[in-house]
């Protein structure tokens, strides 16, 4: 196992110790010289004559000649059986001169000794440490001696990252030279989801020479490794995740390794050639995101069921002071409207009054869908006839928006009225987790959804567009998204707060738009879901499916303009080709415009501010103005 280094390469492995002083080279010539001798190269001590700045570098030439004398004097170098030469190195900077002798030389590794007295909590090791650890030329080491120097176990904790072939060279060479044992530590947080594909990889390690035990531990990685050092004569291992801080010179776990472990502890930094730099990050991001939404998984999925309490729900209302709204949008719904509005009624505002409002926010029904909701005795109102001096358009999204104008609560939730198999927790199910998170500012539903073909019902196959279209999105390019089960879901609640300062699509991709620019608002952390078991409802025919997947589609690529700063969607395509069926078995191409308007965040409607007694005025923003 060879650590490679993207520099030049004199086929001669190098290992560069930069020293001044006598006892430091006595102190760490011989860890050079084992790692040298593994590789079958040679070691050079480097001196640095640091000149002040703003003097010409030629005024180091007196320095040089009287360091150059003293390295004459260094008697153990003939004891080393490994080549040695010692260069020395005129800079500006005892930093800049590392740097240059290890390109110089060509250097494979540089082997620092940590000064404890420069060690600092800003400055974890003290320059030149810290800055070679943050962007190494070469591979870097930095050991930190105690004990006796008699080893006879040294421990090698590995994860997979970049660094881990790296600490195995050094660890095999240093057990080498002891005639030492190496111990692998792998160990897994069982709060913490772990990487199968890395564990299996790494059992290759298992017949690497010298070691002697492997350990599988299922406990925090530093209580593992502490628990193991004290068996142990050294530790090896990399300057691990930096995610936390990018510029931070090693990783947490290695720091507090360094401070806490009684024993020599040696880290490692393995220089990444570009292309493998860029590797790294993709992958370290794509495993720090994966463990991001795993853990918001669990935290921020909630059942229906932790909710059936309604009385426990009343008195977090009452204790909080806030009200709550529904609305429920509605185009032809007589079938089902009475039912869920009666539902509502009994369950949610007069046994137990939980919602303080019920309105219908109706887009110009053909059928009774109105007259059923009046003679329940809730508000009606067409979304066409709310805020008219701004038009209105045809769609979902339009009547959610203007809802907001109508609507009073302090959390307002929204539910569809097409459910055949409607209950009371999917209103109170998506309230729920609001009433009890104050950290959380929006809760979506999901739940299973049975498809029907003809006479028969299938358990599973709805939410189609979910699974083809919205989720691979969402999945693609907004992976904080991809827990989200149902992003299309008809059933959810929100903070007023939050709701009035995003816009609103005003079409089919109203929920994938408030989902996006919630989650760029206000974090992954204040977005919920919630299991509202089964949900039975009309099933669309694919030419209506196909066209909403297209409207979703350009509110996806929209925000990724905005993100990006780039267009991507041209006019043309804002229409669709419809390709239909006649009875005759012949085809028809029909060219029909699909796009989702954007209304701008309700909270700039003058109107909408005078309502609710807020200022006209919003810093920095403009307000909509109604057209003349």
């Amino acid at each position: 196992m060879t650590s490679a280094y993207s520099g030049h390469d004199t086929g001669e492995y190098t290992v560069l110790l930069p020293a001044r002083a006598p006892e430091k080279i006595r102190l760490l010539l011989p860890l050079a010289a084992d790692i040298a001798r593994h590789h079958g190269g040679q070691v050079v001590i480097v001196s640095i004559v640091v000149v002040p700045e703003g003097q010409p570098l030629s005024e180091g030439m007196l320095e040089t000649r009287r360091m150059r004398a003293a390295h004459d004097t260094i008697a153990e170098l003939g004891t080393i059986q490994v080549p040695v030469r010692t260069v020395i190195t005129v800079a500006h900077d005892l930093t800049e001169g590392i740097r240059t002798a290890a390109q110089e030389q060509h250097a494979n590794l540089i082997l620092l000794g940590w000064q404890a007295e420069q060690s600092s909590s800003e400055r974890l090791f003290g320059p030149p440490i810290d800055s070679l650890l943050r962007h190494p030329p070469c591979d870097v080491m930095v050991v930190r001696l105690m004990g006796d120097g008699q080893w006879r176990r040294i421990l090698l904790p590995v994860r997979g990252g970049p660094h881990t072939p790296l600490a195995c060279e050094v660890a095999l060479a240093l057990a080498e030279r002891h005639e030492a044992g190496i111990s692998v530590l792998y160990a897994a947080n069982p709060r913490l989801p772990d990487n199968g594909a890395v564990r299996e990889s790494l059992q290759s390690l298992r017949t690497m020479p010298r070691v002697t035990r492997w350990l599988e531990r299922s406990i925090p990685v530093e209580q593992a490794i502490l628990a193991e050092a004290a068996d142990h004569q050294a530790i090896v291992l990399g300057v691990t995740g930096r995610q936390g801080d990018p510029e931070a010179p090693i990783g947490p776990l290695a720091d507090r390794i360094l401070r806490k472990a009684a024993t020599t502890v040696i880290i490692v930094r393995h220089r990444m050639a570009q292309d493998e730099e860029q590797a790294q990050q993709i992958w370290q991001q794509q495993r720090d995101l994966s463990a991001i939404v795993d853990r918001w998984f669990a935290e921020n999925t909630f059942s229906s069921t932790e909710y059936d309490d309604l009385q426990r729900l009343l008195a977090l209302k009452q204790q909080q002071g806030v009200r709550i709204s529904l609305g429920l949008p509605t185009l032809n719904e007589e079938q089902t409207i009475g039912e869920i509005i009666g539902q509502v009624q009994q369950h949610l505002m007069e046994k137990t009054p939980l919602l303080d409002e019920v309105v219908l926010i109706d887009s110009g029904s053909q059928d009774r869908t109105r007259e059923i909701a009046a003679a329940h005795g809730i508000p009606v109102y067409i979304h066409q006839e709310i805020l008219p001096q701004y038009g209105a358009f045809y769609g979902k999204g339009e009547a959610l928006w203007k809802s907001l104008y109508v609507l009073n609560g302090d959390i307002v939730a929204w539910c569809d009225t097409d459910i055949k198999n409607f209950h009371p927790r999917f209103v109170y199910g998506v309230i729920g987790p609001l009433l009890r998170e104050r950290r959380l500012v929006y809760c979506k539903g999901f739940y299973r959804r049975p498809i029907q073909f003809g006479e028969k019902i299938q358990a599973s196959g709805g939410g189609r567009v979910t699974e083809l279209t919205a989720r691979p999105l969402l999945n693609l390019f907004y992976p904080e998204l991809s827990g989200m089960l149902q992003p299309l879901a008809g059933e959810y609640a929100g903070r007023r707060f939050a709701l009035e300062a995003v816009p609103f699509f005003t079409g089919y991709g109203v929920e994938t738009g408030l989902l996006i620019d919630l989650l760029e608002r206000h974090g992954l952390n204040a977005l919920a879901q919630v299991d509202l078991l089964e949900r039975i409802h009309r099933n669309q025919e694919l030419v209506p499916l196909s066209k909403m997947a297209f409207a979703i589609t350009q509110v996806v690529i929209q925000r990724l303009e905005q993100r990006q700063r780039a267009s991507l969607l041209e006019p043309v395509n804002q229409t669709m080709k419809l390709i239909t069926q006649r009875e005759d078995g012949s085809f028809h191409l029909e060219l029909r415009e699909i796009r989702d308007h954007e209304r701008p965040p309700m909270l700039h409607i003058p109107e909408y501010r005078l309502i609710r007694g807020l200022p006209l005025e919003v810093a920095g923003q403009p307000l909509q103005e109604a057209p003349k």
